[in-house]
């Protein structure tokens, strides 16, 4: 996630961590409100004068907490690069991890964005993909 779990304050100052509709990523903003009880949105007035409503916490960061933002989320798409090139590896028995123990090729967990995407998720997903013909 993004921003994390963090409930966000009215007027804290944040940063759009992904491009909406008329606002690019890394735009700043003041929070103005926030909606909802289980499912919380927030409404933002950016510092380009737009302003932009039901807005998921995990498109916004902390204007404090940004550069750290940026630097995990450069590692977590570096990981996710290397995943995806050792994954013809797997299997083999180097490693930590024993043949015997991989499932049907399925690959490590991958980290996307900040959030883990279980192996036997995206094995489940290809498997649908292919039964579907995409």
């Amino acid at each position: 996630m993004a921003g994390g779990s963090d409930l966000l304050d009215r007027r804290e100052r944040v940063v759009l961590a992904e491009d909406l509709a008329g606002v690019a990523e890394g735009t700043s903003g003041e929070v103005m409100l926030h909606t909802g009880i289980t499912w919380l949105r927030y409404w933002v007035r950016f510092d380009s004068g737009a302003e932009r409503g039901s807005i998921h916490r995990d498109k916004l960061v902390r204007e404090a907490e940004w550069e750290d933002f940026l630097v995990k989320r450069a590692e977590a798409e570096a990981a996710a690069e290397v995943a995806a090139e050792s994954g013809g590896e797997l299997g083999s028995g180097s490693g930590d991890q024993p043949a015997a123990e991989v499932d049907d090729g399925a690959s490590e967990d991958v980290v996307v964005n900040g959030a883990t995407l279980p192996a036997h998720l995206l094995a489940r997903s290809a498997s649908a993909r292919e039964r579907l013909g995409g």
